[in-house]
C-alpha cells in the first residue's frame, strides 16, 4: 500500500531526527571516551599493596584504634567527625630509639587525613607508656576531630557505598642518612606500623542518618610520597611509609531509594510508555503527553540532585534519567509522524492509516521497553 511507504511529507520529521540522533551518537562517543574532560594532573603519591602485614618484631609498631562515634558527614565538604580511641604497642627496642630523642607516640603517630587542628583533641591516657607482659610497651589516647574523606564515590547513586576511613602513619622525617650500624634502629622510618586487627572495632553510635552501616574493615598499605622531602642528597628515594586504614562503610536503603527515587519516576515512564496505545485517531491528546511527562520527570530528577553535591561525573541516576528522556523524545517524534500522517491522508485512506499508525506504535512500545531494560543493567555494569 503506497500509503504505507515514506513520502515527501516525512522528510520535515525524519531528517531533523536523524540529524539529531547523529549528534547523539557523537556526544555519547566524546562523552564514553571523556574527549571533552580536561585532563586531570596525575599525582606522584602512589599506595602500595602491602606483603607483610602479620609478622610482629622489635622493628614493629601495632596500632589498634576503637571507633565510638562518626557524625556530621558532609559530601559537599568531604568531611566528618570522629570520636574515638586509638592505642599503639611498640618493642624495647623502638623505646630505647624513642627515649634517646626524646619522642612520645603523639610526635610520631600521624592522623593523615585529620584536618582543623584548631578542634582537634588527643588525651593521653598513662602519664608514661605501661610496659606489657610481652616485654612491650604500651600508650593510649582519646581523640575527637574532624577527618577528611579523599572521594565519596556517587558514580552509582542512589545504591553508592559511601567509605569513611581514620588513616595513620609515622610521622618523623628528621633523620633519614645512610644506615651506618645494620643492628642499630637510625631512624623510624626502619619502624614497621602493623594494625591490631582483632582488638580493633566500632562502637554503637556510628551510624549516619539515612544509611546503613555495612562493614569495618582494616587496610594495611605502603604509602609512597612524591617527594623526600628535601633531605640529603638530590638522588635520596622518595620515602615510604606503612600506612594503616581503619574504614567503616555505610550504603543507603535500597527501599527507600526505590520508593522515594524510582517508584515516581517508574510511574511517569508506565504512562508514557502506555500511551502508543492510544488510537493515532487521538492525536492532539498523543502529542500532549511527551511534554508534560518531560517537565514531570525535570522536576523529579531536581529533587535527586538537590541531594547530592557538585559532581565532576554523571550518576546512575542522571544516567537513567537520560535514558528516559530520549524515549520521551522517540515517542513524540513517533507522535508527530503520526498526527502528520494522518492529517495529509484523504478521507477514503484515514482508516487505513490510522491502523498502520497503531501497528507501527505497537512495534516501537515494545523495542521501547525493551530498550529502557536493556540500556539500565548496561549502565549499571559500565559504571
Amino acid at each position: 500500500m503506497k500509503l504505507l511507504k515514506l513520502n515527501k511529507l516525512d522528510s520535515p520529521i525524519l531528517m531533523p531526527l536523524g540529524i539529531f540522533l547523529t549528534l547523539i551518537l557523537i556526544v555519547g562517543l566524546f562523552v564514553h571516551f571523556d574527549t571533552l574532560e580536561p585532563k586531570e594532573m596525575q599525582q606522584s603519591d602512589q599506595l602500595l599493596p602491602r606483603t607483610n602485614t602479620s609478622k610482629i618484631s622489635d622493628t614493629t609498631i601495632q596500632i589498634g584504634t576503637y571507633i565510638d562515634n562518626i557524625y556530621n558527614l558532609s559530601a559537599t565538604a568531604k568531611g566528618f567527625d570522629v570520636d574515638g580511641w586509638v592505642w599503639v604497642k611498640w618493642s624495647q627496642k623502638a623505646q630505647e630509639y624513642f627515649e634517646n630523642r626524646k619522642l612520645t607516640p603523639d610526635t610520631w603517630l600521624n592522623f593523615v587525613n585529620q584536618v582543623n587542628d584548631w578542634d582537634f583533641k588527643l588525651d593521653q591516657l598513662y602519664v608514661k607508656p605501661v610496659k606489657l607482659k610481652d616485654g612491650r610497651y604500651y600508650q593510649g589516647y582519646k581523640f575527637s576531630g574532624h577527618f577528611y574523606v579523599n572521594e565519596i564515590n556517587f558514580r552509582r547513586f542512589p545504591f553508592q557505598t559511601i567509605k569513611l576511613p581514620v588513616i595513620f602513619e609515622l610521622a618523623d622525617f628528621a633523620e633519614i642518612d645512610t644506615k651506618s650500624d645494620t643492628h642499630k634502629l637510625d631512624n623510624i622510618n626502619e619502624l614497621q606500623l602493623l594494625p591490631d586487627e582483632s582488638s580493633s572495632n566500632v562502637g554503637s553510635f556510628i551510624s549516619i542518618s539515612g544509611y546503613k552501616t555495612i562493614e569495618f574493615k582494616v587496610i594495611s598499605d605502603v604509602h609512597k610520597y612524591g617527594t623526600n622531602f628535601g633531605l640529603g642528597e638530590s638522588d635520596l628515594k622518595n620515602i615510604k611509609t606503612n600506612q594503616i586504614i581503619f574504614e567503616t562503610s555505610y550504603k543507603p536503603s535500597v527501599n527507600a531509594a526505590l520508593l522515594t527515587l524510582f517508584l515516581p519516576l517508574l510511574i511517569v515512564m508506565t504512562l508514557v510508555l502506555f500511551s502508543p496505545m492510544l488510537s493515532a485517531a487521538l492525536w492532539e491528546v498523543r502529542l500532549g503527553i511527551p511534554p508534560m511527562a518531560f517537565l514531570t520527570l525535570i522536576f523529579l530528577q531536581q529533587i535527586h540532585k538537590d541531594k547530592l553535591p557538585n559532581l565532576p561525573y554523571i550518576t546512575y541516576m542522571d544516567i537513567i534519567y537520560n535514558i528516559c528522556y530520549f524515549i520521551i523524545l522517540i515517542l513524540f517524534i513517533l507522535f508527530l509522524w503520526g498526527s502528520n500522517r494522518l492529517d495529509h491522508a484523504n478521507n477514503e485512506d484515514k482508516l487505513a492509516v490510522i491502523n498502520h499508525i497503531n501497528e507501527i506504535d505497537d512495534k516501537i512500545q515494545i523495542g521501547l521497553v525493551v530498550l529502557l531494560f536493556i540500556s539500565s543493567i548496561v549502565a549499571w555494569l559500565s559504571i
